[in-house]
């Protein structure tokens, strides 16, 4: 596979990229350690713990890698390529910066460098951050960014909901059809939450309910979404007003967004056709047939896009997307920022998981 990738024109290094995760035990860092462990083009490295440390990452989760867990105080950066730092929000940015001055390319997981405006990170997030890394930071929502991503230094990993409602509504706004009020419903699998079980999501509270949370405007992944809108809308995006409706669902993993739209005059094969020719070429993105809905099932353990388009009426139309949300929505998208980065095919590590077999080598690069 390397060779027919090099015959293609990607220049695929000889020796493996080293890469080093911070942050291994939690959901986002064994999901990394596990994808970097069959990527062919990087070598992980050093992966840190402090409640493991000196363990195995097979520890914190039996179907992880046979990976022995360093304290972060151990960690040598010196010859390491890249890191991804899956540590919680507000003890991410400092080893970032951390890591960003010693030369590696870094790719954080946390919401530490999604907000470009400090009020509005302090409101969302009230962590503490050096302003410059913002400035030197790139937003990996991939499929919207790749031009940016090539040779990044920072990339700062969407959230699991912006990416999941980001590329649902993406093609709308791009060409400037957004209008009026955005209702997204959406629900996540407990692993949305991490590891440590807390009173709401722990087996006895989630299985067997569904439970709205933050509703309204209150979740902070809100700021982010409008972020992106506010890009892509420019002025335009003034008339947006975004309600979004956050539930559990007692699954393990996987996120839907249902989204209702304003499009009055335009039909729904109007609306596929937009769709598809924005997103025909790119290898994650699953774009069902018009009348069709997304579901979780297709898309879990994948690092897939599914998206449907229906009408509703009275030029109303429903989005469905559904990703995985630990890995299109965390380490898979975080995997394929990397690629990206170094000059490789953004499917390497992930290309068992792409929408069509031969996509990859579509004008998506």
């Amino acid at each position: 596979m390397i060779d027919f990738y090099r015959t293609q024109g990607f220049d695929i290094p000889d020796q493996p990229l080293k890469a080093g995760i911070f942050g291994a035990s939690g959901t986002t860092g064994v999901e990394m350690a596990r994808l970097l462990a069959g990527h062919p083009c990087f070598e992980l490295v050093f992966a840190t713990s402090r409640e493991f440390a000196g363990q195995s990452l097979r520890v914190a989760d039996p179907a992880a890698p046979d990976f022995e867990l360093i304290a972060p105080e151990a960690v040598m950066l010196d010859g390491v390529d890249v890191i991804f730092t899956c540590l919680p929000h507000g003890h991410s940015a400092p080893c970032v910066e951390m890591c960003h001055e010693a030369g590696p390319v870094v790719v954080d997981l946390s919401g530490d460098l999604r907000l470009r405006d400090a009020a509005l990170h302090d409101k969302t997030y009230g962590s503490q951050r050096n302003q410059d890394l913002i400035d030197r930071c790139v937003y990996g929502l991939t499929e919207t960014m790749r031009a940016q991503l090539a040779g990044a230094k920072i990339v700062s990993n969407p959230g699991c909901y912006p990416t999941c409602v980001g590329l649902g509504i993406f093609p709308l706004a791009q060409a400037g059809k957004l209008n009026g009020t955005i209702v997204v419903n959406a629900v996540s699998g407990v692993s949305g939450a991490g590891r440590k079980a807390n009173a709401t999501t722990h087996f006895c509270s989630a299985y067997g309910d569904v439970r709205p949370y933050n509703v309204g405007r209150k979740h902070r992944h809100v700021a982010e979404m409008e972020q992106s809108l506010t890009d892509w809308l420019a002025a335009d995006a003034d008339n947006i007003n975004l309600i979004f409706n956050p539930h559990l669902v007692p699954l393990e993993r996987g996120m839907l967004a249902t989204m209702v739209v304003q499009l009055p005059g335009i039909s729904l094969d109007e609306v596929h056709a937009l769709y598809a020719e924005r997103y025909d070429a790119e290898p994650f993105i699953d774009l069902l047939q018009a009348g069709e809905t997304a579901r979780i099932r297709t898309v879990a353990n994948t690092n897939l896009v599914s998206i449907g388009l229906a009408e509703a009426g009275e030029g109303h139309f429903v989005i469905t997307s559904a990703i995985d949300n630990v890995l299109k929505g965390a380490a898979g998208q975080a995997l394929q920022n990397a690629n990206l980065v170094f000059g490789l095919p953004e499917t390497l590590g992930l290309g068992a998981t792409v929408a069509a077999p031969m996509k990859e080598l579509a004008g998506a690069q």
